[in-house]
């Protein structure tokens, strides 16, 4: 399948839906979509980082290959999508030790930026709240940093906050 074409032809959720089913489980054809998320001119990258996001619940494993370019990359973006599907993507996978510091300071920029999307900010609290049991050094950080946000962002950042303020609550309680 010409991939190229196929996301310049048509945006939509039944597009990447059946270009994902063309993929399947085949990382040959996975990494055509990281080539032209890296190199293609706009719009085909935000239309490729759609794919990593239904990719990366479908089939995990042909994401874990560029965790670390993508943890690397991530912050270069500046399209919104492509961050947003990135940090999806990321999401689904178990980090490297050697990428997980990097990551979270990602998360934390993220989180802390006025300007970045809700979108964006809700992911990282997803990847972050998972760092909590293997560095318990940061929950008063997350916590502060969520705090921070509260009264600065929309609903769907109170509502995942409030969320992960509570998984932070029972986890200092049960210690």
């Amino acid at each position: 399948m010409d991939y190229t074409e196929r996301l310049t032809r048509e945006h939509s959720r039944s597009n990447t839906d059946a270009i994902a089913k063309a993929i399947g489980s085949d990382p040959k054809e996975f990494k055509k979509i990281i080539d032209i998320l890296y190199t293609a001119k706009a719009p085909l990258p935000q239309r490729a980082s759609w794919l990593l996001a239904v990719v990366s619940r479908n089939h995990p494993e042909l994401i874990t290959p560029y965790v670390t370019q993508f943890i690397n990359s991530v912050q270069s973006f500046t399209i919104d999508g492509i961050k947003r599907n990135m940090m999806s993507a990321l999401c689904t996978q178990e980090i490297p030790k050697r990428m997980q510091g990097k990551l979270v300071s990602i998360c934390f920029d993220f989180i802390l930026s006025p300007s970045e999307t809700v979108a964006v900010k809700v992911l990282s609290l997803d990847i972050l709240a998972k760092f909590i049991s293997d560095y318990p050094e940061l929950k008063n950080e997350l916590k502060a940093a969520i705090e921070d946000q509260l009264p600065k962002t929309t609903a769907a950042f109170h509502s995942k906050g409030k969320k992960v303020l509570k998984r932070l609550l029972r986890r200092t309680s049960s210690q």
